[in-house]
């Protein structure tokens, strides 16, 4: 678990990393071939990670960074995944160690990192902070902070290439989630506050899917789904079934706009095997 999923430009997927038995981190790699149905075994990461982020990048790399290695480190380490060769290389290190943080590819190429922490329990540290990465130098940079420390946050690319971050939670955990968002935008750097959603979420990373129409479903961290409007800068709640799973659920874009919500837990309840879909008005 805590492993990252990428699809390659084949239309291979691959799985990197995470947790394994007795909560072993894992350097391991492997590759899906949805025209065979079969996993093969590709090149191991450089570092063992779990709870990292990886991002598709326009040449077809992938690039994986941060998250967790032996021994609970905090990882600020990054790698670059090739898929003619099978093989993982060593690419420039984030400024800033990082788990529950999120990654935005942008329509330029680089990447947007925000937020997360570092630590445990008492010790635990939260950013505001955001970097970006540019593939062409292997480098990292800095960029503008966002208004609140977050983590176990989401974030999602809209159409004019701003950043829309949402939610996430402070050191309390459900106790402290937020309904707030901001954007960022790449002409400045800067974040500003965007429009508060109508719902607390947290533990949704990766469960928000831009729609066909310019709009983003945002469905995972709380019982009820909502879309965010960019014309009018505001969120409004999807009608029809709540009491969703929440916490760790994911979701997947279907054809015609439709969405597909699959598991998560939380609001009273464990585990879920409960799926749901979300119909565009007028689907």
């Amino acid at each position: 678990h805590s492993h990252t999923a990428t699809v390659l430009p084949d239309g291979r997927v691959l799985i990197a990393g995470g947790y394994g038995t007795g909560n072993t981190v894992l350097s391991a790699a492997e590759v899906f071939d949805p025209a065979t149905n079969t996993f093969a075994a590709t090149g191991a990461m450089r570092a063992a990670r779990a709870g990292h982020v990886a991002v598709p990048l326009p040449d077809g790399r992938v690039l994986l960074a941060g998250g967790v290695g032996p021994d609970w480190t905090f990882l600020a380490s990054a790698e670059l995944y090739d898929p003619r060769t099978g093989r993982f290389t060593t690419t420039g290190a984030m400024t800033t160690a990082r788990e529950s943080h999120m990654a935005v590819p942008l329509r330029d190429g680089r990447v947007l990192v925000v937020g997360g922490h570092q630590g445990r329990r008492a010790a635990i540290e939260l950013f505001a902070s955001a970097e970006l990465y540019d593939a062409a130098t292997g480098t990292w940079r800095r960029t503008g902070d966002m208004r609140v420390r977050r983590h176990k946050h989401d974030a999602a690319r809209l159409a004019d290439g701003r950043v829309l971050v949402l939610g996430g939670s402070d050191e309390r955990d459900d106790q402290g989630a937020y309904s707030s968002t901001e954007l960022w935008d790449p002409r400045t750097g800067r974040f500003t506050d965007g429009p508060a959603m109508q719902l607390a979420r947290y533990k949704h990373a990766l469960s928000t899917v831009a729609l066909p129409n310019g709009r983003l479903l945002v469905s995972g961290g709380a019982p009820q789904a909502e879309v965010y409007e960019p014309a009018s800068n505001r969120f409004v709640l999807v009608e029809g079934a709540s009491r969703m799973g929440g916490q760790f659920s994911a979701s997947a874009a279907l054809p015609g706009g439709r969405v597909l919500v699959t598991g998560g837990y939380g609001n009273g309840a464990g585990p879920r095997a409960a799926a749901w879909e979300y119909h565009p008005v007028g689907g």
